[in-house]
């Protein structure tokens, strides 16, 4: 005689998933400052090993709505950031030496958490790689909005910049592409700049571009100048 196996009306699953909508709603429309945007996503990223990984095509689809919040918090996070590192200056190895330590920790705490139900290969094998991925991009994350602080009594450096390329304005956007040279490096970067200098530029025109010097030495930018930090 056959038996089916059924997925069960509610599991932990449901509880990440109710939990991380409403993390990413907080996200979306309450959190009022660039810092609690982060640390909702930071919560998001400690989650992932505690789901339960299944084979029912249910479990899967509350696993897509979880990353589907992660993604969507994320991008509405990094949309908001009025700064942007060189592409030179991305803290990248530095985020991979720290991200692989803390996605073990949290995982081995996931497997304290629910050691007798716990499914050792999906645990370490799936999800683990996963959250090292996650840590890395969460951490890289992190240590771009610490670097990009201003220094007391520290100089900015102005740098010639020729107007590549001119968006046309779309909403409340007037982008401009430029490209210069920093420490012998060719750099393409784009700034949303205002209506009246967006208006007044031309393709091949000379701006100066203030680049500041961040506070773990990588330069940064204002991505969008007619923002202001609070």
């Amino acid at each position: 005689m056959r038996t089916t196996k059924t997925v069960l009306p509610f599991s932990r699953n449901y509880i990440f998933i109710t939990i991380a909508v409403l993390i990413t709603l907080y996200g979306l429309f309450w959190a009022r400052t660039h810092d609690q945007r982060v640390y909702s996503i930071g919560v998001l990223v400690v989650l992932i090993p505690f789901l339960e990984i299944r084979n029912q095509e249910r479990v899967m689809q509350l696993f897509f709505i979880f990353f589907a919040c992660i993604q969507v918090s994320s991008i509405a996070l990094f949309d908001r950031l009025p700064y942007q590192l060189l592409i030179s200056s991305q803290p990248f190895w530095t985020a991979v030496r720290k991200g692989i330590p803390i996605a073990f920790i949290v995982c081995v705490l996931a497997h304290l958490f629910s050691w007798r139900k716990i499914n050792l290969f999906k645990l370490y094998g799936i999800q683990f790689p996963i959250m090292i991925l996650a840590c890395i991009w969460y951490i890289r994350m992190l240590l771009i909005m610490a670097n990009c602080q201003h220094i007391p009594n520290a100089k900015a450096v102005r740098i010639p910049a020729i107007v590549i390329q001119k968006c046309p304005p779309c909403c409340d956007i007037h982008e401009l592409w430029f490209s210069f040279k920093h420490d012998g490096q060719e750099q393409t970067v784009s700034i949303n700049v205002n209506p009246q200098l967006h208006e007044q530029t031309n393709v091949g025109d000379t701006l100066l571009l203030q680049m500041h010097p961040g506070v773990y030495g990588w330069p940064w930018y204002h991505k969008d100048i007619k923002r202001r930090y609070k």
